[in-house]
C-alpha cells in the first residue's frame, strides 16, 4: 500500500511544471500616459512595454498619428525613435531606481504624476530562506523525548518527503499487558508529500493489521490519511514537526535536530549552491 500512496504523489507532482522565480511587467502605452508608471520588481525581473494605437490617444480626432516611445532618464535604454503600434522589453538585474519618459511628450526628472513619466524601483535582494535539500535526509529527534524520533528521506527529483515516526502510544498499556515483540506501547506512523522552500506539508499514514515478516494477513494502509503533518526547516540542523490528528483530537509541535551529523556538510554544500 506504501507503494501505491508514493506513485500517486508522483503523479500528481508531475501535472505542475517548474517555475521560474523571474517575472514579467506590463506596462501600456496609451492616453498620453504608462500605466501603471510607478512599479517594483525584483532583480532579474522584465518590464514590457506596449503602444496600441486608441481613438481615446486623441478623442477629438487625430490628424496625424499618435507617437510615443519609452526611454530612460539615463539614456541606458530606449524603445527608439518615437512610433506607433510597437512592443519594447528590458531586463533589470540591477537593485536601484530607474526612471524613464516618453521622448515625444515629455523629458527626464519630470513629475511622474503630472506628465508622460515613470519609475520602476528594482528592490535590493534580500537573503534566500532556507530550501530544503537532500542533505536533509537523515535520523531526527527532540532530545526532550529520547528514544522517539523520526527518519526523513528526501527526493529532490519529484520534491517529496517520506518520513517514518517512531513514537509511543497516547498512554502507557497496563502492566499486565504484553507483546510477543517489542514494546506493548511502541507505535510508528510514516507520512509522505511534497515540499517548497523550506516547508513540506505531509499526509501521516497509519498502517496496521500485518504480521512481522510474513504476508500473511495483509497489513492496510488508509489512503485517506490518519492526519496531517507540516515540516518547517530552519535551517540545515534545525527544523520543527508540527502534527494533527483530529480523530484523536491531537495536535502539537516538535523541536527536531539530527541524531548524528554525518549529512549536514552535503545539506551546507547544497544550500550554498
Amino acid at each position: 500500500m506504501k507503494t501505491i500512496i508514493f506513485v500517486t504523489a508522483i503523479s500528481i507532482f508531475a501535472a505542475f511544471p517548474l517555475m521560474s522565480n523571474a517575472e514579467t511587467h506590463n506596462v501600456s502605452v496609451i492616453d498620453n500616459a504608462f500605466n501603471p508608471n510607478d512599479i517594483v520588481i525584483q532583480p532579474g525581473d522584465t518590464v514590457i512595454w506596449t503602444h496600441r494605437k486608441r481613438e481615446d490617444d486623441c478623442p477629438y480626432g487625430c490628424p496625424a498619428p499618435v507617437l510615443h516611445n519609452v526611454m530612460a532618464d539615463d539614456q541606458s535604454f530606449s524603445s527608439g525613435p518615437p512610433s506607433e503600434n510597437w512592443t519594447f522589453e528590458q531586463s533589470f538585474d540591477q537593485p536601484g531606481e530607474i526612471l524613464y519618459h516618453c521622448g515625444a511628450h515629455s523629458s527626464a526628472g519630470k513629475d511622474i504624476n503630472v506628465f508622460m513619466n515613470g519609475r520602476i524601483t528594482v528592490q535590493e535582494e534580500t537573503e534566500a530562506a532556507f530550501a530544503i535539500n537532500r542533505g536533509i535526509s537523515d535520523a531526527w529527534y527532540n532530545p526532550d523525548t529520547n528514544g522517539q524520533g523520526f527518519l526523513i528521506m528526501v527526493f529532490p527529483g519529484i520534491k517529496l518527503i517520506f518520513l517514518a515516526w517512531f513514537t509511543f502510544d497516547t498512554e502507557r498499556p497496563p502492566e499486565d499487558v504484553s507483546a510477543i515483540m517489542g514494546a506493548p506501547g511502541q507505535r510508528w506512523l510514516t507520512a509522505q508529500g511534497f515540499y517548497d522552500g523550506d516547508t513540506a506539508n505531509l499526509t501521516i499514514f497509519l498502517t496496521e493489521g500485518g504480521v512481522f515478516d510474513s504476508a500473511q494477513p495483509a497489513a492496510s494502509t488508509d489512503q485517506a490519511g490518519y492526519g496531517t503533518m507540516t515540516l518547517e526547516f530552519v535551517d540545515c540542523s534545525e527544523g520543527l514537526v508540527h502534527y494533527e490528528i483530529p480523530s484523536l483530537g491531537l495536535s502539537g509541535d516538535i523541536p527536531i535536530q539530527r541524531i548524528v551529523t554525518d549529512n549536514l556538510p552535503l545539506c551546507l554544500a547544497l544550500g550554498s549552491q
